[in-house]
C-alpha cells in the first residue's frame, strides 16, 4: 500500500476549496489569486456532484499503474510504487487519459501565458500541454514543511485523510474558532438541554402563577383564584327540580264522543 487520500463522502459539501487549493499549492499563489484564475488553470482533484452524491476524485496511486505501462514515450515511471511524471518527455498523446480507471488525469498548459504581443520569450514559444496527475503535494509539502496535503487543510468538512503505507491515518487538524469568542461559552450553549413540547408548555402554563408569586408573595397566590373556578363562575347550572312546572288539565269527555267510541 501507498501513501493516498481517502475521502468520506457523507461529509463532502462540494464547495471545490479543495480543487482552489491543489491550483495555489503548484502553481505557487496565494488562495485568494487562485480563486480569480480557477477557470484558467487546472485543478488535480476534481469535484463530482451529483443527485444525492458529493465526493472528490484523485490519482488512486495504483500499483501497478496502467497510466505508467500505457505511456509510450515514458514521461510517466513508477519508482518504489510512487508515480512521477517527467513533463518534458510528456507528448500529450491522452493515452494515459483512456486507461485511467478513474479520470484522475488531465492535461494542462505549462510555460508562461501568452501575452499577445510580438515579443514573446523562448518559454513563452514553448508553452504546451502535459498530463498531469494528483502527486500528493510532494514539493508543496517539503517547501512548507507540513505533513498534510493542500486540499486537506483547505476542507472545511474534514472530508478527507491522509493513509500512510504502514496504515496510519492522519486526520487534518479542527478548524480554529474565531477570534473574539470563548470556547467554553460555545460548549456551554451547545450542552444546554432543551425542554420538550410537554415540558414547555407546563413551563409556559406556569409563569403567570410564579409572577403572581413573585409579586405579591404566597398570601396572593392563597387568593388568587384558580383558571377553572374563573371558567366555571359565569357558568349556570340549570335546575332539575321540577316544582315549578304547572300541571296539565285532563280533558273531558261528552256524551257524544263516548257512543262514537
Amino acid at each position: 500500500m501507498h501513501e493516498h487520500i481517502e475521502v468520506i463522502p457523507d461529509k463532502c459539501r462540494a464547495c471545490r476549496r479543495c480543487e482552489v487549493a491543489c491550483i495555489a499549492a503548484h502553481h505557487g499563489m496565494s488562495f485568494k489569486d487562485a480563486m480569480k484564475r480557477r477557470d484558467e488553470l487546472v485543478s488535480r482533484v476534481q469535484v463530482v456532484k451529483t443527485e444525492g452524491f458529493k465526493t472528490t476524485v484523485r490519482c488512486h496511486q495504483c500499483d501497478p499503474a496502467p497510466c505508467c505501462n500505457v505511456c509510450p514515450t515514458g514521461a510517466l515511471q513508477q519508482e518504489a510504487g510512487r508515480i512521477i511524471v517527467r513533463v518534458q518527455f510528456c507528448a500529450a498523446c491522452k493515452m494515459c487519459l483512456v486507461v485511467c480507471p478513474y479520470g484522475a488525469i488531465s492535461l494542462e498548459h505549462i510555460g508562461m501565458p501568452n501575452t499577445g504581443d510580438y515579443s514573446e520569450t523562448m518559454a513563452q514559444r514553448s508553452r504546451r500541454e502535459v498530463a498531469v496527475r494528483c502527486d500528493m503535494c510532494q514539493a508543496w509539502r517539503e517547501k512548507s514543511g507540513k505533513k498534510i496535503t493542500a486540499c486537506m487543510e483547505a476542507c472545511p468538512a474534514r472530508a478527507l485523510s491522509m493513509v500512510e503505507p504502514d496504515g496510519t491515518v492522519i486526520l487534518p487538524p479542527a478548524p480554529e474558532a474565531k477570534p473574539g469568542t470563548n470556547p467554553e461559552e460555545t460548549e456551554t450553549k451547545t450542552a444546554s438541554p432543551k425542554l420538550d413540547p410537554v415540558s414547555e408548555i407546563a413551563e409556559t402554563t406556569s409563569l403567570p402563577a410564579k409572577a403572581a408569586e413573585k409579586a405579591d408573595g404566597p398570601e396572593a397566590m392563597d387568593k388568587a383564584p384558580s383558571r377553572d373556578a374563573e371558567k366555571t363562575d359565569h357558568l349556570e347550572v340549570p335546575s332539575k327540580t321540577t316544582d315549578n312546572i304547572p300541571a296539565q288539565p285532563k280533558k273531558k269527555t261528552t256524551p257524544s264522543q263516548k257512543m262514537k267510541a
